[in-house]
């Protein structure tokens, strides 16, 4: 491993020890201000927990310093009322008052807001990874059969070699794309760890074929909605969806259709609603040759390409070849800008590609370790725009030039968080494949997406976008209870516990935000941590600060307190379900993180 490589490593722990555990200490610590100021009595404030390490004692509260650096915890004897309060040297303490519970209760969720607004005020000015911009997405590719994994045929972790005696190296989803559903049942040869075997497999119709999306069609509105985010906010309209049947709104060449159908669950995104057809922003002009046809009609960087004489576009292979077969005759474009559209007026072009003057900006979506690329210093994300000081077309483009370099040097100028830089003297290397014989690598995956930009939401924009995630998210968890309560028919793919994510699983998500995104991407995570344990912790259930406060109210409605077996009897039960719960939720996260490990390793490999 490089030098560069370890302290970038250490840094990401460092930066996910500290941030991590500070959502936490800083929540802690508005509990002990607050209950301070109500004059409830401190015991003790660790920073970490376990084994105390260092500390001292000041007013009577004893600060340290432990040995778990997650956080930190601190000790108000006064605030549960389950128990007689007593203090650490046994002395019973006076009870506290309803209101003064209430507040230090609501302080610790109330300084987790104040963090989060600080954090989100410093990103509004230096800038966010945001979804690009986009007021309809474009199905690349739809399979006519699921995709499906079934215990008695093909599983997720088998690597297909044939299909009904013919070999093969593609993925089932792959095969699904022109398999029609007629009830025949097909015979696959799978390596599964070791073994080679041949399993059944009988596909079933997708309901988004027959319903009748079809590739190039481009999506205005799911579930009656509008997007202006593409491809993230596209998903979340999908995926937070609380009825059974999925409405998608498209634009088909000079029509408006609509589609409905009952999503299916989806095995490569744990059965949740995630469409079984892949989808894109359009593709979007990477830069503009001064002078050239595309700069005379008035194209500019970040338009996006949406029609090329009436007929939808998806990708930019699509734009060339329909370029290429319009010599000389008339067409026109329709474009997507600033969330417009306008149609261009008439253009007649005869010349190259290149003369037209538009180019597409490629990203290495994924740059795989020990290969050129990788130790020229690529990284993904980066955005390349020129090979050897030529305008890149495409990502095939791309591909191709290298691939005919018959490993003699090239250079690339790519762009990273808004920066131009140019690799010169980087060498493809000569690798044996199985089908096309020596071919010449860098060793980079390419996308013509750019799934992020960097944007400036308001803090309050921040702020509230989070709550209507966790909002929806808590609705989709009850939908099996509310939907027998109002007989509403619901789906087979609603959001289960399994999908949420403990501790472990934030930590990864901390780990990838930071390798894919940077700082940005990490501190965008935090954010979303520390509000979102912010509004957990004010859900009233007891053993959160929510049911604190809740008992307090309660207590003021009545004007007496709760009796105490009864509240402990219910704190017991609720920590039982809470411990259960991060129970169950780590052994799913594990499973994640193991197969994303697994992931990740086959892909070193290839």
């Amino acid at each position: 491993m490089e030098f560069s490589s370890v302290i970038k490593t250490i840094g990401m722990v460092a930066f996910i020890v500290f941030f991590f555990g500070f959502c936490i200490f800083i929540h802690e610590f508005g509990h002990m201000l607050v209950g301070l100021w109500c004059g409830l009595r401190v015991e003790k404030f660790s920073i970490g927990f376990g084994k105390r390490l260092w500390g001292f004692t000041w007013r009577g509260i004893e600060f340290a310093v432990s040995l778990l650096p997650f956080g930190g915890y601190v000790a108000l004897p006064q605030i549960d009322v389950a128990e007689e309060p007593k203090g650490k040297d046994g002395k019973v303490l006076p009870y506290a008052k309803p209101l003064a519970r209430a507040a230090t209760a609501f302080a610790g969720p109330f300084f987790n807001v104040l963090f989060g607004f600080f954090l989100a005020t410093v990103m509004w000015g230096v800038g966010l990874w945001v979804s690009a911009p986009s007021t309809s997405v474009v199905v690349t590719s739809i399979p006519q059969s699921l995709p499906i994994y079934e215990k008695d045929s093909v599983h997720l972790d088998d690597r297909i070699v044939a299909f009904d005696g013919k070999e093969t190296n593609l993925f089932l989803e792959e095969i699904c794309l022109d398999l029609p559903a007629d009830g025949q049942e097909h015979q696959v040869t799978v390596l599964r760890g070791e073994e080679t075997l041949t399993v059944p497999f009988v596909p079933r119709a997708n309901p988004e074929w027959a319903a009748g999306l079809r590739k190039g069609d481009r999506i205005v509105k799911v579930n009656g909605k509008r997007f202006t985010n593409g491809n993230e906010q596209m998903r979340e309209l999908y995926v937070y969806n609380e009825n059974a049947e999925v409405e998608l709104e498209v634009v088909r060449g000079t029509e408006t259709l609509t589609f409905r159908y009952v999503a299916e669950p989806n095995p490569l995104w744990e059965d949740l609603g995630m469409p079984f057809f892949h989808y894109a922003n359009p593709v979007t002009i990477g830069a503009v040759s001064e002078g050239s046809t595309a700069a005379t009609a008035g194209l500019k960087p970040g338009d996006q390409l949406l029609q090329f004489n009436g007929e939808n576009l998806f990708d930019s292979i699509d734009f060339l070849e329909k370029l290429d077969g319009s010599q000389g005759v008339p067409f026109t474009l329709l474009i997507g800008r600033n969330e417009k559209e306008f149609r261009t007026e008439p253009l007649r072009f005869a010349g190259s590609r290149k003369e037209f003057g538009i180019s597409f900006s490629v990203v290495a979506s994924s740059v795989l370790t020990d290969m050129p690329a990788y130790q020229a210093g690529l990284r993904d994300g980066d955005i390349i725009t020129q090979l050897n000081g030529e305008m890149v077309l495409g990502s095939k483009d791309l591909m191709q030039k290298i691939r005919g370099s018959k490993g003699e040097p090239i250079s690339l100028t790519f762009f990273r968080s808004q920066k131009e830089y140019t690799i010169e003297n980087l060498r493809p290397m000569e690798v044996d494949d199985e089908l096309e014989g020596k071919i010449y690598l860098v060793g980079m995956r390419l996308s013509e997406q750019q799934p992020k930009v960097i944007g400036h939401p308001s803090p309050w924009k921040q702020f509230t976008r989070i709550c209507t995630q966790t909002g929806k998210t808590l609705k989709l968890l009850f939908v099996p209870v509310t939907s027998k309560i109002t007989g509403k028919a619901r789906g087979k793919t609603s959001i289960r516990l399994q999908n949420m994510s403990g501790p472990a699983g934030i930590i990864t998500m901390l780990w990838f935000s930071l390798k894919s995104e940077g700082l940005r991407g990490g501190l965008g995570l935090i954010i979303l941590i520390t509000f979102s344990l912010a509004l957990v912790n004010l859900l009233p259930l007891p053993v959160l600060d929510g049911g604190h406060i809740l008992f307090a109210f309660i207590e003021l409605l009545i004007r007496r307190p709760l009796p105490r077996k009864f509240v402990s009897v219910l704190q017991n039960v609720f920590a039982v379900l809470l411990i259960a719960f991060f129970l169950y939720v780590t052994f799913f996260d594990g499973k994640r993180i193991f197969k994303y490990a697994k992931t990740a390793k086959s892909v070193q490999k290839k």
